[in-house]
């Protein structure tokens, strides 16, 4: 079970696809995979079965009361992800529809008129990107609901010939391992504190996903450490060296993005990433490879306000972890060491030979993004 945050009131996780939202705890259902972990949960909104994502459930009754009445104003605010074959005819737009749900058929229909127990439904889509495969174009769409309606996405899109793929009840004919739909970000008001929480997840990694860009979690501690022997690190067995100049770019807020150019003896790449942070240890990185006329015209985007951060690589094999450590123009006393990990709580082993001066993961003020602004004055 992933759990992004829990305390006594609430708890985040990605709810995965297949597991049904709500139910008894016990059996194929949300509520019963979190049982083990935080106990009984209170169900205050649903995910259909087949999409997978950012979930928040109450853990009592004074919270779940708390988190439906900001759901009924609009302050719990869900994003969605999602694939269609073909293209809308606006790069961003808002959808509103007279939507009948069918209990019997499990079915939703838009209807004309005033059909009786037919609901409005509006969304507002915006395209993500664009991508051709086998002679298909796979447009990927960002979706925020201003309603939420039995499979509202699922009919709206539908309805303008643009179905999910893998949707075939909904008339896509692609077929897919679920239909592309996912949960992606979740925002809402903590129900005691009243503060702002905002919670990302990555997208699934099968087709038609993989059509697109690589979506994953991002799981690092960082350490800032003594200016390590150099000489040490470039022989050690498996080392890589890397030189790395990344620039920032100009992002919405809650985002960071960044072009890399990135040479290793004679090979280049140039990437460019965009990360939305989860916590201090976590974030969801989208990472696609540039042409040189890419990585040119995104420079152009670039954040004038930050400098571009210039530093050698030392990837160094360490048990079952790859270490990063980073050297960097500006510093000759001092360097920096990622450890990459699967999981929140996994337990690693540091190179031999390295002496840490403290952990920096959650001292903002050591995230690459405000290196490129200030320096830390300690």
């Amino acid at each position: 079970m992933d759990i992004l945050y829990t305390d006594k009131d609430v708890v985040v996780a990605i709810k995965p696809r297949g597991v049904l939202s709500e139910g008894a705890p016990g059996g194929d259902t949300m509520p019963a995979l979190l049982k083990p972990f935080v106990g009984d949960v209170l169900t205050v909104h649903r995910l259909d079965r087949a999409v997978g994502g950012v979930m928040v459930y109450a853990r009592h009754k004074k919270a779940a009361a708390k988190l439906t009445a900001a759901m009924q104003q609009g302050m719990l605010q869900k994003e969605y992800t999602a694939i269609v074959a073909g293209a809308p005819d606006q790069p961003q737009g808002e959808l509103r529809d007279l939507l009948f749900h069918d209990a019997r058929q499990n079915k939703t229909f838009v209807v004309a008129g005033d059909r009786k127990g037919a609901k409005e439904a509006i969304l507002r889509y915006r395209v993500a990107e664009n991508a051709t495969k086998d002679g298909v174009l796979y447009t990927k769409l960002q979706i925020k609901l201003l309603t939420g309606r039995s499979h509202q996405i699922r009919v709206q899109l539908a309805s303008r010939q643009l179905p999910l793929v893998g949707d075939g009840k909904y008339g896509s004919r692609i077929k897919a391992p679920f239909l592309a739909l996912a949960a992606t970000k979740l925002s809402f008001p903590h129900p005691t504190t009243d503060k702002a929480l905002t919670f990302h997840a990555p997208t699934p990694a099968d087709f038609p996903w993989n059509v697109f860009v690589d979506s994953h979690y991002e799981i690092e501690r960082k350490f800032l450490i003594a200016y390590p022997d150099l000489a040490i690190l470039a022989t050690t067995p498996g080392c890589r060296i890397k030189e790395i100049v990344q620039t920032y770019l100009t992002a919405p807020e809650g985002e960071t993005r960044r072009v890399r150019l990135v040479r290793e003896g004679e090979s280049i790449r140039y990437i460019r990433t965009v990360k939305r942070r989860v916590n201090a240890l976590r974030a969801v990185e989208e990472e696609t490879d540039l042409t040189l006329a890419d990585y040119q015209l995104a420079l152009q985007q670039a954040d004038l306000t930050r400098r571009p951060i210039a530093k050698t690589r030392y990837c160094i094999p360490c048990g079952a972890h790859m270490a990063e450590i980073d050297i960097y123009d500006f510093w000759q006393d001092r360097a920096t060491l990622e450890m990459e990990l699967t999981h929140e709580q996994e337990t690693f082993a540091l190179p031999e030979g390295i002496r840490v001066i403290r952990e920096v993961t959650d001292d903002k003020r050591y995230k690459n993004v405000n290196l490129a602004k200030e320096l830390p004055q300690d």
